[in-house]
């Protein structure tokens, strides 16, 4: 995985239709300062950084998609969804007619945003000014609560209009920060993978999430379209590998979700890397 870091113009490898990593190209972007944590208006302590929430959104492809409809489930201060906001924002067309679409409201991404922690840790409406100082389209709606909530999911089909399945989700997990936040009453549902069998307490969030879009597909209310793709980093530590940190089989097979490739590390320090995997809705 390769950037500059004077903007998104770059290339990654990411796998397609095989187990090999393949150049991609991105296209021209503005910098990537206009998103750095220092500009945003929504202050957290964990941002994630803005060619990594572009990195998360091109390997999800959304141009494919039109007018792709993306959940974060993990959204902290909705860094992904303003890459996303962004991407799916770009002219592809003369800018007469991007600029008419844009006062109209037309083309561009709904999001939805789910998060844990209270306005006193994410303010919501800052997040909103970031978007909307931006010129991009804010979520349809940001959620307080805990995307393993079989509530708070269903909340986030209803905000993108009926019950229905995302195109894409993109996240960036806690690492072990934010869970702690969440109340005794909170931590009886995340532990419940829905079918009576209770989850210890050392299972990544991410696999939390897989089990919990397990009971929706059995329930006949996916979270994820049929070939839509969820992509996300899986911090792994120093002793570990990336198969130790994936999600487990049955969580997986639970979803429906099949792994593309073998994924692509980024070392954060020298005890911490952050993988990026995609997975494919079957």
């Amino acid at each position: 995985m390769c950037f500059s870091s004077k903007g998104i113009s770059c290339c990654v490898y990411f796998p397609y239709k095989s187990n090999a990593f393949h150049v991609f190209e991105l296209y021209d972007t503005p910098k990537t300062s206009i998103y750095a944590p220092k500009t945003r208006i929504c202050v957290t302590t964990t941002p994630l950084c803005p060619i990594a929430s572009f990195t998360l959104c091109n390997i999800a492809r959304l141009q494919r998609h039109g007018s792709p409809t993306i959940l974060d489930p993990f959204a902290g201060s909705c860094a992904t969804l303003l890459a996303a906001a962004h991407i799916t924002s770009m002219p592809t067309e003369p800018s007469s007619h991007y600029l008419s679409r844009l006062q109209s409201n037309a083309g561009g991404c709904r999001s939805v945003a789910i998060e844990i922690a209270h306005n006193g840790y994410v303010n919501r409406d800052d997040i909103i000014r970031d978007f909307e100082t931006r010129s991009l389209p804010p979520p349809s709606e940001i959620i307080r609560g805990s995307c393993l909530s079989s509530d708070v999911r269903h909340q986030a089909r209803l905000a993108i209009g009926g019950n229905c399945a995302f195109d894409v989700i993109v996240t960036d997990p806690p690492y072990g920060i934010r869970e702690a936040m969440s109340s005794e009453e909170e931590d009886e549902n995340i532990f419940e993978d829905g079918t009576g069998t209770v989850l210890p307490s050392s299972v990544s969030p991410l696999t939390k999430l897989f089990y919990a879009m397990g009971q929706d597909r059995s329930n006949g209310t996916p979270l994820l379209k049929p070939d839509g793709r969820l992509v996300a980093f899986i911090p792994v530590r120093i002793g570990e590998s990336l198969e130790d940190c994936l999600p487990d089989h049955d969580a997986r097979k639970e979803a429906g979700l099949v792994m593309e490739g073998e994924g692509k590390e980024q070392v954060l320090s020298d005890i911490l890397s952050r993988w990026l995997v995609s997975f494919v809705s079957t």
